[in-house]
């Protein structure tokens, strides 16, 4: 199978501190060497600008993302959902992560937007609103096919780092490399026959303590199980994506489960036989710092 790796809200998770021992430096210099030793070049960072306002020298994130040969797309600036605002207030912060993040947008191969939280607008008014927008300012839409819950696993990564259960630790390590490769399989499978032929898939990782410190060993697993990795780009093209941002749909969903979904067909979300341990996972990140 041939899948595009691509990272979340670079320079730093929007929603809440790191936990001691993690810094936007420390997280991005994990994700590039893990990226690197892998040869996944090309991978584009779909990138909030808030953090720059709060502090200016986090664009030595940027410039090191950059320098290591890989992108930066427009994932707005404040992280804010379409839904919690009006067309015109989304557009906005469109433009203002365009003007903070023009300096490493404008380096990249391609202009690139992601919606926040994948959700297109809850009315066909705002839908058309600002998909015209960014068809009239040269942005293509960045769509995912496979995301891992990563985020689900950092909250209880961090619940056990302040516990300081390391057999807690281990159980996710594990369990996120045995259920992540079975989500990437489901996915293949279920988007395959779904729509009838094999497409380029795009996978979504987030820059969090937890993805820090799995992303070497959840690529080596997903190379010898036959990945591909290919450059965004090529998996972009594929006209499997024409259809982004075509629907009203304010669900929580990757881009093909969104379409069936609003066509009625309901297709699981989480990999057969893993349910328990997706459940599990979240019972053990319940209160913590992340949520």
């Amino acid at each position: 199978m041939k899948v595009a790796v691509t990272i979340d809200d670079l320079p730093q998770w929007p929603h809440t501190p790191y936990p001691e021992g993690y810094t936007p430096d420390t997280i991005t210099d994990a994700l590039i060497t893990a990226l690197d030793k892998h040869h996944i070049p090309g991978v584009f960072a779909f990138s909030n600008s808030w953090a720059l306002i709060k502090d200016p020298a986090l664009s030595r994130i940027f410039d090191c993302w950059v320098d290591a040969g890989h992108y930066v797309g427009n994932h707005t600036h404040s992280h804010r959902t379409l839904h919690d605002v009006s067309a015109q207030k989304y557009i906005e912060d469109i433009e203002l992560a365009s003007h903070h993040l023009a300096p490493w947008v404008f380096r990249s191969p391609g202009r690139y937007f992601r919606y926040t939280l994948n959700r297109w607008g809850e009315t066909e008014a705002k839908r058309r609103t600002v998909k015209a927008h960014l068809d009239a300012s040269g942005y293509s839409i960045a769509e995912v096919t496979t995301w891992f819950y990563e985020w689900t696993w950092n909250r209880a990564y961090e619940k056990c780092l302040l516990a300081g259960d390391q057999d807690g630790i281990d159980f996710l390590k594990h369990s996120y490399l045995d259920f992540s490769l079975a989500q990437m399989n489901f996915d293949t499978q279920a988007v395959t026959a779904w729509y009838g032929r094999e497409i380029r898939g795009i996978i979504l990782g987030h820059n969090l303590p937890f993805m820090a410190e799995i992303s070497d060993a959840m690529f080596d697993l997903f190379l010898k199980a036959g990945v591909e990795f290919i450059p965004f780009e090529e998996a972009a093209a594929d006209p499997f994506y024409d259809q982004a941002a075509s629907i009203v749909s304010d669900r929580f969903l990757v881009y093909w489960r969104k379409l069936a979904s609003y066509r009625g067909q309901h297709i699981p979300v989480i990999a057969p036989g893993f349910e328990a341990t997706y459940q599990r996972v979240k019972e053990m990140g319940q209160n913590t710092s992340t949520d």
